[in-house]
């Protein structure tokens, strides 16, 4: 009932060598392929973490830096470019309203753009 032929759904998958024996040889190169797959795509995924890791430690300099540069302006100097002291951390943050949020909330207060 059962044939061995290579078009039989059950025994396609298997590789034989002349004699009919698995080929051991063949699944254990495979493995090894699979393996150094599996190194690559590791190393890979390291990579890219390391690379976020980069970008997350690169933007928090940045934000003190320009928390500092900003720390050294007296609120005279804040107040002529339109911020005020508490504000720093926003900017920093980049979490500081756009010019069209400030002006939509002072018209919601004031019922002008200030």
């Amino acid at each position: 009932m059962h044939s061995n032929s290579p078009h039989d759904s059950s025994q396609a998958d298997i590789r034989r060598t002349a004699s009919g024996a698995i080929d051991t040889d063949y699944y254990h190169r495979c493995a090894r392929v699979e393996r150094g797959d599996f190194l690559r795509v590791a190393l890979s995924c390291i990579a890219r973490c390391g690379w976020r890791v980069w970008g997350y430690i690169k933007k928090k300099m940045e934000d003190q830096f320009t928390r500092q540069q900003l720390s050294v302006l007296s609120t005279r100097e804040l107040k002529d470019i339109g911020l005020a002291r508490g504000d720093i951390d926003a900017i920093a943050n980049g979490a500081y309203a756009t010019d069209q949020t400030r002006c939509s909330r002072s018209r919601e207060r004031l019922g002008k753009c200030a």
